[in-house]
């Protein structure tokens, strides 16, 4: 097992030595800021599928707005997809994701309710492991001036499954109890706060 660690830190080492590097030092060089760097899963597996690399800038559309990725989460969804064990998935190449925290940058026509600097949470159809994203605002809400981006990228995805499961699915109600057990993974954590 201890081996096993070991080489996915190599491997994970060598992901980020080989390709941010280069990429990162082209990228300062050449100036262009329509650029931005994401990762991408090129075929179903191991972390040797995923690679940092360069991807054209998105813009954001009528009711989008346009996010600074500061954060982005990693959850058991995102793990079935780099393996390709979910139903229909993508083809790759694709940017895995599906949540993330950040500044608005851009505000697409249309859109209200946002202003650029705004820091928000977001859900996204894939594209989270990226440095900016664009997305409907529907699917964007301002963070708490308390919580950091980091917790905010790990909140949305956990906190709403476990909403949905409590409130949506259980019927869960004023004066009701709840027993969780075996509780564990990042969906029970909005229960221990």
């Amino acid at each position: 097992m201890a081996k096993e660690g070991a080489d996915m830190t190599e491997e994970t080492e060598y992901m980020i030595d080989k390709h941010v590097a280069k990429e990162t030092e082209n990228m300062e060089s050449s100036g262009d800021a329509k650029e931005m760097r994401a990762v991408i899963l090129a075929g179903f597996g191991g972390l040797n599928k995923l690679r940092v690399t360069k991807k054209a800038m998105p813009e954001p559309q009528d009711g989008e707005v346009k996010i600074r990725v500061k954060a982005c989460g990693l959850n058991f969804l995102d793990l079935m997809v780099r393996q390709g064990t979910i139903d229909c998935p993508p083809k790759p190449p694709l940017v895995p994701g599906f949540e993330c925290s950040g500044i608005v940058e851009t505000v697409g026509e249309n859109t209200k309710g946002f202003e650029i600097g705004d820091r928000v949470i977001a859900f996204v159809n894939y594209n989270a492991w990226a440095e900016v994203v664009c997305t409907s605002v529907d699917f964007v809400y301002k963070m708490p001036d308390e919580m950091t981006f980091a917790e905010a990228a790990a909140f949305s995805l956990n906190f709403v499954a476990a909403y949905m499961m409590l409130f949506e699915v259980a019927n869960l109600r004023e004066g009701m109890s709840v027993l969780v057990h075996s509780a564990g993974g990042g969906v029970v954590s909005p229960f221990l706060v």
